[in-house]
């Protein structure tokens, strides 16, 4: 079940362009393209003639031609013309989507046109905030998008999953803080005179003890900001930061398959590409240590589809976001009937 009056990811700004493309989202196939304008257009990918992707076609103007048959649609979905019929077609065409080009994302409205609320896209200005700086990408995962927004509310995992990257032995003997603001979950860990993990011990360059904040926020429906402070600890030598920024889009391809876009920021050493690069592959080698165990975990789920799972203490964060969307779900199905 998904929450469709909401904002997914689509694509990156970069992915879009004068040729159309095919993306699933939440189960249905879309066409994305660009008008002579430069500005971005969404529509199912199904010609209402004989069904086939119009992302097969080409482009005549700002109008879209099934590659088929000739069916021309324009960039609201209408069928404006059909081969050998004179006729203007009238009530025929394919469903459009609302587009918001923001942040260097294609951010895609999935639900009730008339219900668009530009407000519910996520404060990821970081993307494009010169005081911040990185790199980021596209990964497609095998599994449901909830088990990896999951993984994200729940990093004791990196003391498992992530040995010589994010992994830190203390992160299970801290509690968390979990607290609901205007729709959103915050996970808050704060973990004093700590060792720094491998991948912060490089960024910052720390060989004592350090006080490690992780401050997470979820934000339906597929919305996860890791935001990570790391500082010299209070009776250490040392006086060192680094602040880090991992937003991540995690975007229903199908009810088993994720698009997963993603970007690190940092605020320090803006100029340092051998750190941006550094980071980069540090996360990505991270986030394929969490592919390979997450999409296990989707086969061993699809054997018990209705069982279940054993909670515990550090799933707080999870259970809570679970709780907010079932609320918000529910909500939209009593409006909508």
């Amino acid at each position: 079940m998904y929450l469709n009056n909401a904002w997914y990811v689509g694509a990156w700004s970069s992915e879009v362009n004068r040729k159309p493309f095919q993306r699933f989202m939440l189960d249905k196939p879309l066409v994305f393209y660009r008008k002579e304008n430069g500005e971005p257009v969404a529509l199912d990918d199904r010609c209402c003639h004989r069904f086939a992707p119009l992302s097969a076609g080409w482009l005549d103007g700002d109008n879209i031609v099934c590659g088929y048959h000739g069916f021309t649609y324009s960039p609201s979905g209408a069928c404006v013309s059909i081969p050998g019929v004179e006729k203007k077609p009238k009530k025929i065409g394919v469903m459009g989507y609302p587009v918001i080009e923001k942040w260097g994302w294609i951010w895609v409205w999935m639900g009730n046109a008339e219900a668009v609320d530009e407000t519910k896209i996520p404060d990821f200005h970081y993307l494009q905030d010169p005081a911040w700086t990185g790199h980021g990408e596209t990964l497609n995962l095998k599994s449901n998008y909830d088990l990896v927004v999951e993984n994200l509310l729940d990093l004791t995992h990196a003391k498992y999953v992530h040995k010589t990257t994010l992994a830190t032995n203390d992160v299970t003997e801290f509690p968390l803080t979990i607290t609901e603001q205007e729709d959103t979950i915050i996970v808050e860990r704060m973990m004093r005179g700590i060792k720094a993990s491998p991948l912060f011990a490089h960024a910052g360059n720390f060989t004592e003890p350090v006080d490690h904040r992780q401050h997470i926020v979820f934000t339906p429906p597929c919305y996860i900001s890791i935001n990570t402070t790391v500082v010299s600890a209070a009776n250490s030598m040392e006086n060192k930061s680094a602040d880090i920024r991992i937003l991540n889009a995690l975007t229903p391809e199908t009810s088993t398959t994720t698009n997963y876009f993603w970007n690190l920021v940092r605020c320090f050493a803006l100029d340092d590409e051998d750190m941006t690069k550094f980071l980069y592959e540090g996360n990505k080698f991270a986030f394929s240590e969490d592919q390979e165990i997450i999409e296990k975990q989707q086969q061993m789920w699809n054997t018990v589809p209705n069982a279940k799972p054993v909670p515990f203490p550090h799933d707080k964060g999870i259970i809570q976001k679970g709780k907010l969307m079932e609320r918000l779900i529910s909500s939209e199905k009593c409006n909508y009937n």
